[in-house]
């Protein structure tokens, strides 16, 4: 039996609607109108509040992994993206263009698809279907893990809340079964 993850995002919360970086707010809408994948191996989620309340409100039982945790955005935790475009536009301008950078003092979009990779790679999966609840940004790391690309093409995808990145592993190889 091959090995599946399912990279869920977390439902929507009123920081995501902000925009603001390390967002730690609660569900806006506490009941994820998709039903988690049947049958899974394990559950796993980010240490965001959101993480675990959508597992919850999922029914599924989900134990924290550090190692899922969103991308972390340093000195810009906390505000929105509003004010860091009217304190500090030029930085802003590289670190949404350059997934090397990271004005903010924390890790570049690099950085995480590069941890993602290694959470897929260096995690003896058993058989089966795993179901990680994850924050957008960090489903979208795996797909970009799992492309086998530059880490740049994590501006090229979106994965909304409530969304699903799905990969399987044949070999030594990840390949995408898609995004949704």
């Amino acid at each position: 039996m091959a090995v599946r993850l399912v990279w869920m995002a977390h439902g929507m919360t009123t920081g995501m609607r902000a925009l603001t970086f390390g967002d730690e707010s609660s569900l806006v809408e506490p009941k994820p109108d998709r039903r988690p994948v049947q049958r899974t191996a394990t559950c796993s989620c980010g240490p965001e509040t959101a993480c675990v309340e959508t597992a919850e409100a999922l029914g599924v039982r989900a134990t924290v992994d550090d190692r899922l945790a969103g991308l972390d955005t340093g000195s810009w935790r906390g505000h929105t993206l509003a004010v860091i475009a009217d304190r500090s536009p030029e930085d802003l301008a590289s670190w949404l263009a350059d997934s090397q950078a990271r004005p903010h003092g924390g890790e570049s979009f690099a950085d995480l698809v590069q941890r993602v990779g290694a959470v897929c790679d260096n995690t003896d999966w058993a058989p089966g279907t795993h179901l990680l609840v994850v924050h957008p940004t960090v489903a979208r790391a795996a797909a970009v893990h799992a492309l086998d690309v530059s880490a740049e093409a994590i501006f090229r995808l979106e994965v909304a809340p409530l969304g699903r990145v799905t990969m399987s592993r044949s070999k030594d190889r990840w390949r995408l079964l898609g995004l949704g």
